[in-house]
This record gives C-alpha cells, sequence and structure tokens, in this order.
C-alpha cells in the first residue's frame, strides 16, 4: 500500500535516528516525471516542540548553503501538515561500515592509496564547510560533529560523499539556535577529546574525527572503542593514540606522522586539516575509477542497491545489547562526567552545565 507525504511518495523508512525517520521517497511530476530523494521527516512526537522545530530550520538552513561534490546537497525545507522535512539527494552506494566488513569477510586489508583518498576527498568537504559564511560574509561557524563511518558513503560511480549535517554546531547571532557548551552529539568513539569533555568545539574537532576513521580504517584497530560507552568516553578524553604503524608496519613513516598530528589530544597541537593525504593516492593514481574497480572486486551485497542512513532500529551485532533510552545514556554519561578520575580539574572551568547525549550507537571497525 502506497503511502504520500504531501507530494511525496514514502518508499520505504530507512532509518530512525533520535529526532526524525529517514525514508527513501519518490516525488513525482507530469507525464511520468519521477526522482528519488531522501526524506528526513521530523517524528511526531517532536513536531510541537519549537526547540526540535527550530533545529531541523537551522540544519536546513546551513544545508542549503552547502554545494560540494563531497557533500550530500539539502534540496528542500517544507512542511505537510504541520510537520516538517527535509528533502535530500540519495545516495547511490554503501557506507563505511559496510565496505570494512566487506574487506573483513574477504580477508584483506584496506589499501593504503584507497584510505588516503576518502580521507583527502572528505578533508576538502570539511575545510569548504569550515569555512562557509553567511551573506554578509560571516563565518557560520559549522561543525559537523559527527564524522564516523556511518556518515561516509561510497557510490557505485566511486565518488565520497560526508552525509548527514544534523547534529552540527552553528555558532548563530541567535542564542536559541546555538548548540550549547555541555552537549554530547554524535558517535562516541570517533568524538574528539574536547566534544567527548563537553566543552565548545571548532574545526579541528572534525579534524580529529576524521583522523580517528581514517586510523581505524587503515589498521583494522579499535582506536578508542571499548565494550562500554563509559569505558569508550574515558579513552576518547584520554586520546592515547599509538602510531599505526604499530598495527601496520608496511605503512609510510610519513602516514605515522600525518595521523597523529590529526589525532593530537590537544586542539592547539592538532593539524588543521587532512590534505596532506592527497599525494599518497595521486602517487597511486587512485581515483573514482580506481575505486569502482576495487568496489567491484568486493562483496558488498546486491540485495539493498541503495543505502541512505545505517538503520538505527536493529542492533548492528546480534550480540548488541537492545537500545537503551537517550535518558538513560544522559544519565550514564553525565555520571561519568562526574567522576574525577575521568576528567581533568584543569577543565571545569570551561564546562558549566552537565553533558547530554544524542549519541549514535558505534558498529564495529571490522565486523
Amino acid at each position: 500500500m502506497m503511502t504520500h507525504f504531501g507530494r511525496f511518495r514514502l518508499v520505504e523508512r530507512r532509518a530512525v535516528g533520535g529526532m526524525a525517520e529517514v525514508w527513501r521517497a519518490v516525488v513525482e511530476g507530469p507525464r511520468g516525471f519521477a526522482t528519488n530523494v531522501v526524506l528526513k521527516r521530523l517524528r511526531p512526537e517532536y513536531t510541537s516542540d519549537p526547540a526540535f522545530v527550530a533545529m531541523l530550520a537551522a540544519e536546513a538552513r546551513v544545508c542549503a548553503r552547502l554545494d560540494h561534490p563531497a557533500i550530500v546537497k539539502v534540496y528542500e525545507f517544507g512542511e505537510v501538515s504541520g510537520e516538517y522535512y527535509l528533502a535530500m539527494e540519495l545516495v547511490d552506494g554503501w557506507d563505511l561500515y559496510d565496505i570494512l566488513a566487506a574487506f573483513a569477510r574477504a580477508g584483506r586489508a584496506l589499501p593504503v592509496a584507497f584510505v588516503c583518498h576518502i580521507g583527502a576527498e572528505l578533508a576538502d568537504a570539511l575545510a569548504y564547510a569550515h569555512a562557509i559564511t553567511d551573506e554578509h560574509g560571516r563565518p557560520f561557524g559549522l561543525v559537523h560533529r559527527d564524522v564516523s563511518p556511518g556518515n561516509v558513503m561510497i557510490t557505485r560511480q566511486g565518488a565520497v560523499k560526508l552525509v548527514d549535517f544534523g547534529v552540527h554546531t552553528i555558532r548563530d547571532r541567535r542564542a536559541d539556535e546555538r548548540t550549547a557548551v555541555g552537549v554530547l552529539r554524535g558517535t562516541l568513539s570517533f568524538m574528539s577529546p574536547e566534544q567527548a569533555d563537553g566543552q565548545t568545539v571548532d574545526r579541528r574537532s572534525d579534524v580529529f574525527s576524521l583522523g580517528s576513521v581514517l586510523y581505524e580504517a587503515l589498521t583494522g584497530h579499535r582506536l578508542f572503542r571499548a565494550d562500554s560507552d563509559l569505558e569508550t568516553l574515558r579513552r576518547v578524553r584520554e586520546a592515547v593514540v599509538p602510531p599505526p604503524s604499530k598495527f601496520r608496519p608496511d605503512l609510510d613513516p610519513r602516514l605515522d606522522r600525518i595521523l597523529l598530528g590529526m589525532l593530537a589530544r590537544s586542539p592547539a597541537e592538532r593539524w588543521a586539516s587532512g590534505d596532506e593525504l592527497r599525494p599518497f593516492a595521486q602517487d597511486a593514481g587512485f581515483d573514482a575509477a580506481r575505486v569502482r574497480e576495487l568496489l567491484g572486486s568486493l562483496d558488498l551485497g546486491s540485495d539493498e542497491p541503495i543505502r541512505t542512513e545505517r538503520q538505527r532500529t536493529q542492533p548492528l551485532m546480534p550480540s548488541a545489547p537492545p537500545k537503551r533510552s537517550v535518558w538513560l545514556w544522559a544519565a550514564l554519561l553525565t555520571a561519568a562526567i562526574a567522576m574525577p578520575y575521568a576528567i581533568p580539574a584543569c577543565h571545569s572551568s570551561q564546562r558549566s552545565h552537565p553533558a547530554r547525549t544524542a549519541v549514535t550507537p558505534d558498529a564495529p571497525a571490522h565486523p
């Protein structure tokens, strides 16, 4: 039975997030015209909440300005019978978790040049987003806040796409549209130390998260992820990072230097971007055609040809615990923040608000 939402025909619900449902939808026009989109629909229980509607509207205003080949495009922000939605580009491909799993099934390590190509494309996309300004030339201060394998997609044509700026922070002039200091949003094991500590973050936080993604893709080693969220949070805050060559001795020593620079615990000591990765991909002749060739050699599955956002309603592993409520995670993480051994006293003046969470469950680097 067809389900319609305004002028959209809803084909399949693909994900349920903290504040929205994600659907694959079709926009139909005259004389048989039709196009596929992703519809991010605010969940009914939040539609009447002005704070959530304002968050979605803020996301729409900024994301509509993002015009970069490696960033998923937002087409439209609208309302149907009091329910708000975003219509976005539909990506035909796989997220990085899928690709990591396919390599693991094949017993292969990801080619270094392939990972560097992905990293260079994402670094360029993030640099573009970080520098974007409003019509008066004022910087938005845009930060993605959730650079993680589930938000990195590779299309069937070999393009790299960064998705979901829905948990960004905007340094807006209007206080009701700011993400408060002390609010944790994102995927725990790929957060920066300052983000995990509930502090204000800037572009350097995204650089750290990108470094974490690339580190795990290159080495197959879970850099910070532990068996519990509390332990993961502690590891992220401490940010003890061994050289990646410890787990993959064939790595060029220059990659050790680049990744360790991206993963410096202190933002002041951290590299500003990851654009130094591009020569490693270019020297190996890695481009979209090589990516298509590589993906063609993998068992990525053919029963799900179009992917949007990783399904949040099912556990990522059979042994994973059931999903708990956001408020329970909030209580646990707030307790963690209060633990004296977890947070250096020198940071206490920068955290005037207890941490709340809107976290994404981690998937294993190599299932």
